[in-house]
């Protein structure tokens, strides 16, 4: 049995082909569990990570005819299955800030004003619009809009009011709906249709990343009807309605979600004829481990993008450059886990408070439990992109051994300075190991930690609806750099500001920043910022960065890691599968 070969996906049959892989991961057939012999694995992770994806280069006017390439002669046809461990809160992405959303149904349902490029996570790429331009002090943007996008998957007429009401929607969201990856579209001020395909957006302010954050893929865009039709929301997977390179043709909650290609795709490849390559992509949800190895090892799915994991399980796998192989990558992920202390409320709205979890918290204790297999890194509030790693370790308290004694000493006068005595932590399920070190550590200095697990929704509600004391939160940003971390994470309207109100000196360094093109001028900014936060502010405590990891097996083309692959790449409209695929397309 093939999972999702014929016909449409059920209920029924999804539990089945679930069952039938978790009863793999337990079988004793020696095809099904028989390890490999060791391979090579194809990327390696290292401290300091040895490749740090760059920050978007300057945006300028975009070649019309910019387009993805495929790694060798692309093939049409076949049927992606793709097995992820989580499946969306809600069917409307733009409440959900989980990178899962966009990764089971959103990223190829929809569009985007632009798109980052999926080979590197940097360059970017044409959607919607086809090109761009920006006038000089970077308050002005251009879009020409594709003359082919011309209805959304339903066949409603497309116009650009749409786009209009789509971002409006992300900047004024409607009463009850948290949007908390609105990012600089908080800085637009008026938005007009010049003509049918012409769209031009006017900033309050200079915005230097705008182009990028054009290019930020939570900025999809939902349509008008389908929202107004649903009290501004979407309820149900019927009304995953976009203009993206697939339609969404069933689904199952929590289980789920089958898509086929848009016939009426306005975009095309670089032979001339419309993406997507694929005629159908299927999200699988299989959360045990082990079912997902043994589903893939008998390819009744393709490929994964798995979270926390055992690489064993999957260095197991046949490994190499073969046809009849497989290739694992991992490397570093530009994240920031961390602490999110809650600024407004005692105890920390005292900033000894605060102190005493930043010096008291052992980070490089919390790096060295997840081990080699699944390795994370040393951060700054700013991820490991700045500054450097070294001077990280050197200037931020935690990762030294040689300095814990003293750094300890120094968080017991903080908390005794601050009046912290005791805390509420809300941990995420998957973070639970970390939060018992935390309180561990702080039970070091005699500050006593109530460890309250939530899952991953419940604890983004309860931050960002600013219900919490402390949180084991963070985020991944949508694009590699410090503006995007910085927008998100730290401005005043920042989606995942979790209850903190930056200071006038950080505002002024972070108000200049953002105006500005990448470059020293730049940098000596985000120095400034580093250093307020350091020694002046400190709103949360950030503690470390996670790996990323993907499997595919090579019939399998155009699945690659990234830079912020899981952000920037969803949209599946140049991968492709050859002729050793177990469903191969209509050419083989």
């Amino acid at each position: 049995m093939q999972i999702g070969t014929h016909g449409r996906f059920t209920l029924v049959g999804i539990i089945a082909a679930v069952l039938l892989v978790a009863g793999l991961a337990c079988s004793s057939a020696p095809e099904a569990i028989t390890p490999a012999a060791p391979a090579q694995v194809s990327a390696t992770a290292t401290f300091p990570p040895t490749v740090v994806p760059p920050a978007i280069a300057t945006p300028v006017p975009a070649a019309p005819a910019a387009a993805a390439m495929a790694t060798g002669e692309a093939m049409r046809g076949g049927h992606l299955r793709v097995i992820n461990d989580g499946f969306p809160p809600k069917w409307d992405f733009s409440q959900t800030s989980t990178w899962i959303s966009l990764f089971h149904y959103g990223g190829r349902m929809y569009s985007g004003l632009l798109q980052f490029s999926p080979r590197d996570g940097i360059e970017i790429w044409p959607d919607m619009a086809e090109s761009w331009e920006v006038n000089g002090d970077s308050t002005v943007f251009t879009y020409k809009i594709d003359e082919d996008l011309t209805q959304w998957h339903d066949g409603t007429a497309f116009d650009i009011n749409h786009i209009i009401y789509a971002i409006d929607r992300w900047r004024n969201p409607p009463e009850g709906i948290i949007q908390p990856r609105v990012g600089a579209f908080n800085l637009i001020d008026t938005m007009e249709k010049v003509d049918d395909n012409t769209l031009r957006i006017n900033l309050t302010t200079p915005f230097g990343d705008f182009i990028a954050e054009s290019a930020n893929q939570w900025h999809a865009m939902i349509p008008q009807h389908v929202l107004e039709a649903n009290e501004n929301t979407i309820p149900r997977w019927q009304d995953l309605i976009g203009t993206g390179p697939y339609k969404v043709t069933d689904a199952e909650d929590g289980i789920s979600v089958d898509s086929e290609k848009n016939a009426d795709y306005f975009r095309d490849a670089p032979d001339g004829s419309p993406y997507p390559y694929l005629d159908r992509v299927t999200s699988i949800n299989i959360t045990e481990q082990q079912a997902r190895v043994a589903a893939l090892r008998a390819k009744q799915a393709d490929a994964t993008k798995p979270n926390n994991l055992n690489h064993k399980e999957y260095e197991s796998m046949p490994l190499g450059d073969g046809p009849d192989e497989a290739s694992f990558d991992r490397g570093p992920f530009v994240d920031v886990a961390s602490i999110q202390l809650n600024n407004q409320i005692p105890p920390f709205d005292n900033i000894d408070a605060r102190r005493a979890v930043f010096y008291g918290v052992y980070k490089q204790g919390i790096i060295e439990s997840e081990g080699d297999e699944n390795p994370y890194y040393p951060i700054s509030w700013f991820s490991y992109i700045f500054p450097s790693s070294q001077e990280i370790v050197d200037t931020v308290p935690g990762y030294r051994p040689e300095r814990r004694d003293e750094e300890l000493a120094m968080a017991k006068d903080f908390a005794e300075k601050g009046g912290l005595t005791e805390f509420e932590l809300i941990v995420v399920t998957a973070r639970t190991a970390h939060a018992e070190l935390i309180q561990a550590d702080m039970a070091e200095i005699g500050v006593d930690v109530k460890v309250t697990p939530q899952d991953w929704t419940s604890m983004i509600a309860s931050v960002e609806g600013r219900r919490y004391q402390a949180a084991t939160g963070g985020t991944a940003p949508s694009y590699a750099g410090v503006v995007p971390l910085a927008d998100i994470m730290y401005s005043e309207k920042g989606g995942r500001n979790g209850g903190w109100d930056p200071p006038a000196n950080y505002l002024a360094a972070w108000n200049e920043a953002r105006t500005l093109q990448a470059g020293p001028e730049r940098d000596e900014l985000f120095g400034e910022m580093h250093k307020i936060m350091l020694e002046e502010w400190v709103p949360s405590v950030p503690y470390a960065a996670v790996n990323q990891n993907k499997f595919r097996w090579n019939y399998v083309h155009n699945w690659d890691t990234v830079a912020q692959e899981i952000f920037s790449n969803n949209k599946f409209e140049d991968v492709w599968l050859d002729c050793g695929a177990p469903v191969p397309g209509p050419s083989c």
